[in-house]
């Protein structure tokens, strides 16, 4: 009877495995791959777990609200990700990340050898950090991505105000700028844009277009300047002049506050790390001697 009920477990065991295999070969199966030709590399980590995210984007485009999708999709415009990943692939690295990280943490927990529960912990506050990452990293390459373009605007506006002053047209200056430029994300939104225009949108159009596409004060500011110049005829030499000029003060008033925030921020560190150990070297010595003249 025992062999019989063993065997019975046994076979439907078998036969519920071979149905999860083949429900996961027929979602594998049935995913269309992300189309990637005008697409930029990936980063790295994400490269080791494309292929999963590669299977997982379709379904994740099928399912995911489309309020949800959109609102990746900004974010990732705004960090200047747009060409590198789609919102339905972000979502899809996110489940990854989830399950990887979960696991790596439910793994050191085991291997560890320390209570259930706190494999349980480990497992959920995985599951929690491997979701959150990605948007981390978004958000991070947001962060720098503005502080590329406050770094870089005014230099980009001294060449194409240079340009503006030999006798160039705003195009022709863009495009020299473009040439002569660092690279970086005012390099690439500045060559997208000599691309708007040579594709038959309007100037005007293609600059709010950047603006748009950046969300960044400092290019909002620069778009509405040349837009209100050209709209009343205006020089657009003087306006850039200006414009950077003005850009020039407040990366300096923006390095001025930096300087000033610096001693507040050292704060923190000198009091939880610095100042202990300053204290026990000091006063270990006057501790042992005291204790050794009482005994």
């Amino acid at each position: 009877m025992k062999n019989a009920i063993l065997l019975a477990a046994i076979f439907l065991s078998a036969v519920m495995a071979a149905i999860i295999l083949l429900y996961f070969v027929a979602i594998v199966r049935k995913a269309r791959p992300s189309v990637r030709e005008h697409m930029d590399p990936l980063p790295w980590g994400i490269r080791l777990i494309w292929p999963a995210v590669n299977v997982l984007q379709f379904h994740v485009s099928e399912i995911a609200p489309t309020s949800s999708l959109l609102r990746w999709k900004r974010k990732l415009q705004l960090a200047g990700l747009e060409y590198v990943l789609k919102a339905e692939e972000i979502i899809a690295v996110r489940v990854i990340a989830m399950g990887v990280v979960a696991a790596a943490f439910t793994g050191a927990a085991m291997a560890l050898k320390i209570d259930g529960q706190w494999v349980r912990l480990a497992c959920l506050t995985g599951l929690l950090l491997g979701w959150m990452l990605p948007a981390i990293w978004v958000n991070d390459r947001k962060k720098r991505r503005d502080k590329e373009v406050l770094r870089t605007l005014p230099g980009y506006l001294d060449l194409i105000t240079l340009c503006c002053q030999a006798g160039l047209g705003l195009t022709a200056a863009i495009s020299q700028a473009v040439q002569k430029g660092p690279r970086g994300a005012m390099h690439e939104e500045l060559e997208r844009l000599l691309r708007e225009m040579r594709t038959g949108m309007s100037r005007m159009d293609a600059f709010n277009a950047m603006a748009e596409r950046m969300d960044n004060k400092h290019v909002r500011g620069l778009v509405s300047n040349l837009t209100q110049a050209e709209s009343l005829g205006a020089s657009v030499t003087d306006t850039l002049v200006a414009i950077s000029e003005q850009r020039r003060t407040e990366r300096f008033q923006h390095a001025e506050k930096l300087a000033m925030e610096a001693p507040v921020k050292m704060l923190g560190p000198l009091v939880i790390f610095i100042f202990p150990v300053t204290f026990m070297v000091i006063f270990f010595p006057l501790a042992v001697q005291m204790y050794q003249t009482l005994k």
